[in-house]
């Protein structure tokens, strides 16, 4: 078939799924499936690209591999011809795809064909055909995290500080991943019950969503502590400071700073918390549906990253 439909995001040239289903019914019906069980989790942004991912890939073996008629007769070959069939598409106003476009189609695929083959679908090929190897190099740095050692010397210092609210900074952020604004953005009653466990209300932020995070109880305590001290029962949950001052990002970054000139670490961004917990969650299996969940990522671009990390720290 001729893969000729207007497209949006980059990518040109696409296939509806009502023009795919005649020519190869398995595969749409598996990746349709697959779309619906994601829709459960992500948001509608990422379900887009995603489908948008999908139809191309279906699109491409419809006009150029017809032995393949659903998802379980892809291999390897039909990825490595992908590629470049992919990198040579034209893109929204301009000659072909860029490359944050390419990485984002390719990264959304290989998780398709990773999550499948995990979830034990029967229409999954044998072998997973995407490699991490098969996503082009970004021109942005991955994100620097504390490696174990060095969060646990930032952790000690700042339970150790005379200053309560040194060691809520640091362990708020250290065990949530919250960004700063997050932080300070936290309600009065930010900390709700859910049945057995307590919960973290993250307000609405930049991604115009909030989400709800687990709470170790010790960390609730924390909490509960410093506002009994410092905070009226209706202010903010972490705010004002003692000396009446809001908290802004400014006074975070010192006050992990404190904590990390007490353990003897350089300089340290408030996000590197947030990339530890993230680095530390994926090296110990948590799974990255998860992670986007917990960080509140917008896509899964942004999680991908944090697994180019932990083959890293494999390699290490």
């Amino acid at each position: 078939m001729s893969a000729t439909r207007s497209g949006h995001n980059g990518m040109a040239l696409l296939p509806t799924w009502a023009e795919l289903e005649p020519v190869v019914p398995e595969m749409v019906a598996t990746m349709r499936r697959y779309l619906q069980q994601i829709g459960c989790v992500l948001r509608p942004g990422s379900v887009t690209g995603a489908d948008i991912a999908l139809r191309s890939f279906a699109g491409f073996l419809a006009e150029t591999a017809p032995e393949v008629t659903s998802v379980a007769d892809v291999v390897r070959r039909h990825v490595e011809d992908y590629r470049p069939w992919l990198a040579a598409r034209p893109g929204q106003s301009k000659p072909q795809v860029t490359p944050a476009t390419l990485a984002h189609r390719l990264g959304t695929l290989r998780m398709f064909f990773l999550r499948i083959d995990e979830w034990g679908w029967p229409e999954a090929p044998a072998r997973v055909p995407m490699m991490l190897g098969d996503l082009p190099r970004q021109d942005h740095p991955l994100p620097k995290a504390l490696d174990d050692a060095a969060a646990a010397k930032l952790l000690r210092a700042a339970q150790a500080d005379r200053k309560l609210l040194v060691r809520v900074t640091v362990e708020v952020l250290l065990r949530t991943g919250l960004r700063v604004g997050e932080y300070t953005g936290l309600r009065c009653d930010a900390v709700v019950q859910i049945g057995a466990a307590p919960w973290l209300h993250v307000p609405v932020g930049k991604l115009h969503d909030d989400r709800y995070l687990p709470l170790h109880p010790q960390l609730v305590t924390l909490i509960d502590e410093y506002r009994a001290k410092f905070v009226p029962p209706d202010h903010p949950l972490l705010t004002p400071r003692p000396n009446g001052t809001a908290l802004d990002r400014h006074a975070v970054t010192r006050m992990i700073n404190r904590a990390g000139k007490a353990s003897g670490l350089p300089h340290i961004h408030p996000h590197q918390l947030r990339h530890t917990l993230a680095t530390q969650a994926i090296n110990r299996g948590m799974s990255l549906e998860a992670i986007a969940a917990m960080l509140g990522h917008r896509s899964m671009d942004m999680t991908l990253r944090y697994a180019k990390i932990a083959n890293r720290t494999v390699a290490d």
